[in-house]
């Protein structure tokens, strides 16, 4: 596989955003990272190296998510407890699953801040870029080098990270959440029914045309042989980052996203204003109108469309995109269907997307001008983040879900009777809303799960044809964060609106000027000058 950049999805997250922030200053002095004490008060009482982190016991409150496989407190949890004990640092937690961003909003309101913010989902990009420069989230890039070591050297020798933690007044306000693995590298899959294929004597389909000529005989030969006009010869979830189409439109020489936002020699583009996006949209029309496509493509939710493949008796599905195929087909059928390599577009274009083979969040721990003893809490986040108590973090704790073999290397336990792997990891551990990161060496010690092994099956299979488009993962300013929220509301509905109706009638190519025009009347030019200004600056982080 080619070296992945650490430059992906994170656009997604700041053109999806509806929170409008406020101007905010960005005066590097305005926010200096470190204690509310007198300079060397709390540092003092802190052990730069070892355990425990303080000799006295101090109390912090952390605000957290809780995820809905988790059933103890925090608190109760083995992994935290032992944590506790080694650190000699007690957390108060308030955690939650449902209602947290209200709460966590009312809380910035009312100036009732806890000492930190800890896990994956705890702030949002836009909750940094408002409450960071207002100094209600301390700076910590002065204070990283000294306590937390460990995290300086990740940023060290990974300089992505650091650029995409930076915001644009040169600060850092949260430790990120990474989780690597190259399966990650790889989004949506397109799904074929080989069992259809076979009963029928068809080959697996590799240009667009066959693909056409092969969903027509899903949709006339009964190839689930009920006597029933009910195959789906295609189907995906609309605008869905893994079960929907972005990749499919590389056929026609450009890879989408949901953002519709890819870079090309370093230039910024917006993907439905290409003429690639046109031939796309053509060609889907072209397959709608003649009910090769699920009726229901743009109504149907995720429930409805794994319902649908999951059909008792008989499989529905000839074609359709996921993550995994039990997930939308069920055990049931899964074994029918087989990954079914980029076709061939009009001019023999073969691109699927490629990823960055991790999972990244730039809130994995952020700091409240609340908090008296930020020293020892960096120091706490940073014994977190070391390769044992990464791992038990995210998976359960040694001895219980993970076994630490000689070699260095740790497999999982085996699953209670009655329990499925998600709710046994999160059992003494908080799981998915932990905080830490897990790099790629790490995370080659961890045995591979049925979930990876096959994921890094369809890996094979794509790796060939994967490109990378996308936009970095960058943190805005609040004013241009306002701007394009304002810009994207107005662009991204109208897309939204058009290329649906132009799939389903069959119209792009008589309404396209009128289109562009329209584009470039929200101020289509304005975004993409922002998009490119930020870019630009992007490049010259170090």
């Amino acid at each position: 596989m080619k070296t992945k950049q650490w430059t992906k999805i994170g656009l997604i997250t700041m053109l999806t955003s509806s929170l409008l922030l406020s101007a905010c200053s960005s005066d590097k002095n305005n926010n200096t990272g470190g204690s509310t004490k007198k300079e060397g008060e709390a540092a003092a009482d802190v052990n730069l190296t070892g355990l425990p982190i303080v000799k006295d016991t101090i109390t912090l409150k952390f605000m957290t998510t809780k995820a809905a496989q988790q059933k103890k407190p925090h608190e109760e949890m083995k992994v935290v407890k032992d944590f506790e004990a080694a650190t000699n640092m007690h957390i108060e937690w308030d955690a939650a699953v449902e209602g947290y961003a209200e709460k966590k909003n009312l809380m910035f309101a009312g100036g009732e801040l806890p000492d930190a913010f800890f896990g994956a989902e705890s702030l949002t990009d836009d909750d940094l870029m408002k409450y960071g420069p207002q100094g209600m989230l301390i700076a910590l890039e002065d204070l990283i080098p000294t306590y937390a070591p460990h995290i300086q050297e990740i940023l060290e020798a990974n300089p992505e990270i650091k650029k995409m933690i930076t915001a644009p007044d040169g600060h850092i306000y949260s430790i990120p959440q990474i989780q690597e693995g190259p399966e990650q590298a790889l989004g949506e899959v397109m799904f074929i029914n080989k069992a259809w294929l076979d009963k029928l004597g068809l080959p697996i389909p590799a240009t667009t045309d066959e693909f056409e000529q092969t969903l027509k005989a899903f949709k006339e030969k009964d190839p689930n042989g009920n006597n029933k006009a009910d195959e789906i010869p295609f189907s995906f979830l609309y605008e869905n980052s893994l079960n929907g189409i972005s990749s499919f439109h590389g056929a026609f020489g450009l890879l989408d996203s949901p953002a519709h936002v890819s870079v090309k020699d370093d230039k910024v583009i917006y993907n439905p204003a290409q003429t690639e996006y046109k031939d796309a949209t053509a060609y889907l029309g072209k397959l709608f109108t003649q009910g090769l496509i699920d009726k229901e493509v743009f109504t149907h939710d995720r429930n409805v469309y794994f319902a649908k493949g999951k059909n008792e008796g008989v499989a529905l599905y000839g074609v359709f995109s996921g993550f995994r195929a039990v997930n939308v087909v069920g055990a049931e059928h899964m074994a029918q269907y087989v990954p079914l390599p980029p076709l061939k577009g009009p001019s023999g274009t073969q691109l699927w997307n490629e990823y960055n083979p991790h999972y990244f969040t730039r809130a994995g721990f952020a700091i409240t001008s609340e908090n008296k003893y930020p020293e020892a809490s960096l120091r706490w986040i940073d014994e977190l983040y070391k390769e044992k108590n990464a791992l038990q973090w995210a998976y359960g704790p040694i001895g219980t879900t993970l076994k630490e073999n000689p070699d260095g290397k740790y497999t999982f336990l085996p699953t209670p009777e009655g329990m499925n792997f998600d709710e046994f990891r999160h059992s003494e551990a908080p799981g998915n809303t932990t905080a830490t990161a897990i790099l790629m060496d790490m995370a080659d010690k961890l045995e591979s799960n049925e979930a990876k092994v096959e994921r890094m099956e369809y890996l094979k299979v794509y790796e060939p044809f994967m490109q990378n488009t996308s936009y970095p993962n960058m943190l805005f300013s609040a004013e241009d964060t306002e701007r394009m929220a304002i810009l994207k509301a107005d662009i991204m509905n109208y897309v939204l609106q058009m290329q649906p109706n132009w799939i389903m009638n069959g119209t792009v190519d008589k309404e396209w000027d009128g289109f562009i025009k329209k584009l470039n009347d929200m101020g289509m030019k304005e975004m993409l000058e922002i998009l490119q200004s930020n870019y630009d600056r992007y490049q010259t982080l170090k």
